[in-house]
C-alpha cells in the first residue's frame, strides 16, 4: 500500500521497564529493570526491520547498565541513541545538581555503550516545565544538541501551555541554545491532547491516531513516542500484583486501566509503519533545517 503522506515524521521510543519503574514510583520497592525491557524492544526493533524504519530510541542509563547488549544491538541495526535520564526521576523533582548528575552519568553510561556521541535527551514523564525551564539549559551544558521533552498543552500530570508546536531553537542565557522538538498535540472535542503516542495508542482507535498524523502532517512532521511495556501483553510478576491488592479499591481500579487495550497497540504501530513514513528525531530535525528556517526563540518568550 502506497504511504498516505510523503512528509517524514519520528518514531521514538522510551526504553524503560514498566516493571521495576512502577514498583518503585508506586510501592516504593527498589528493583533492577527486568528482561521484559528486553523482549518488547526487540519485538519493536523486529517491527521497524519488517517496514524498513529507523528510530529513536531514548534509553534509560540504568536499561544501559544492566543490558548493554540490547542497547549495542538497536545502535547495530542504525537506530539512533538518546538518553531518557538515569533513573527517570521526574526532572522537576531534582535539584539542579541532582538533575545535571543524573543527566551526565546516564549519557556517559550509553556513549560508554555505544562508542558513539549521543545528541538527544527525553525527560522522564515530559517533566521539563515552566517551573524547571533550568533544565534545557543543563541539557546544553551537558552536550546535548536537542531535546524532546515538552508537551505543549496542559495534561494531567506535565505540560508547557503556550510552549511552541514548531521546531524551533531555544536561546538560552550565556549565548547558548538547543533545538525542542516538542511532542505532537491533536483536538478531541476541543481538549487538546497527545494524540499520538503513549497511552493514547491504546485508548483510540487506528482511523483516529491516523487522522492526527494527517492533521498535523500538513505543516509539520509529527512526534511519535511510546514505550516498550505499551505492548507487553504478559501478565505481570505475581510480587506486583500482591502489592496492587493493598491498595483501595479505587485505586486498584484505576491501576487495572493501564492494562487496557494493550493487545491493541502492536497491530496499530504495525498500521501506521506501513502507511505513514518515518525516520530517527535527528534525521527529522536535519531536514527540517534544510527546508525551513528553524526559528531562534528567546526562552522568556514562553515564561511571561
Amino acid at each position: 500500500m502506497e504511504k498516505l503522506k510523503t512528509m517524514k515524521s519520528a518514531f521514538t521510543i522510551d526504553v524503560e521497564c514498566g516493571v521495576n519503574i512502577f514498583m518503585r514510583d508506586l510501592f516504593k520497592v527498589e528493583m533492577p529493570p527486568t528482561e521484559r525491557v528486553v523482549t518488547n524492544t526487540k519485538a519493536i526493533v523486529q517491527l521497524l526491520k519488517k517496514h524498513d524504519t529507523k528510530a529513536t530510541f531514548f534509553v534509560l542509563g540504568d536499561v544501559a547498565k544492566h543490558f548493554p547488549g540490547l542497547v549495542k544491538d538497536i545502535a547495530a541495526d542504525g537506530h539512533e541513541i538518546g538518553v531518557h535520564s538515569n533513573q527517570h526521576y521526574q526532572l522537576f523533582k531534582l535539584s539542579r545538581e541532582e538533575a545535571y548528575k543524573d543527566t551526565r552519568e546516564a549519557k556517559d553510561c550509553i556513549e560508554n555503550v555505544i562508542g558513539q556521541k549521543v545528541n538527544g535527551y527525553r525527560a522522564p514523564a515530559f517533566s521539563i516545565l515552566p517551573k524547571n525551564s533550568w533544565a534545557l539549559e543543563m541539557l546544553a551544558d551537558s552536550g546535548f544538541s536537542y531535546d524532546s521533552s515538552i508537551m505543549p498543552a496542559k495534561a494531567a500530570r506535565y505540560g508547557w501551555p503556550g510552549f511552541s508546536r514548531q521546531i524551533i531553537q531555544v536561546q538560552l542565557p550565556g549565548n547558548k541554545s538547543i533545538i525542542e522538538f516538542p511532542l505532537s498535540i491533536s483536538s478531541v472535542f476541543g481538549k487538546e491532547i497527545p494524540a499520538c503516542g503513549g497511552g493514547y495508542l491504546k485508548w483510540f482507535p487506528y482511523w483516529f491516531t491516523a487522522k492526527a498524523f494527517n492533521h498535523i502532517n500538513e505543516t509539520q512532521p509529527a512526534n511519535l513516542y511510546m514505550h516498550p511495556y505499551e505492548i507487553d501483553t504478559v501478565r505481570y510478576p505475581d510480587y506486583y500484583y500482591a502489592e496492587i491488592k493493598k491498595l483501595s479499591l479505587l485505586r486498584q481500579a484505576k491501576m487495572s486501566l493501564l492494562q487496557v487495550n494493550k493487545s491493541t497497540v502492536y497491530n496499530k504501530l504495525d498500521l501506521l509503519l506501513k502507511n505513514f513514513s518515518f525516520d530517527t528525531m535527528q534525521h527529522i530535525i536535519d531536514d527540517y533545517k534544510a527546508r525551513h528556517a528553524i526559528a531562534a526563540v528567546p526562552m522568556e518568550q514562553f515564561l511571561s
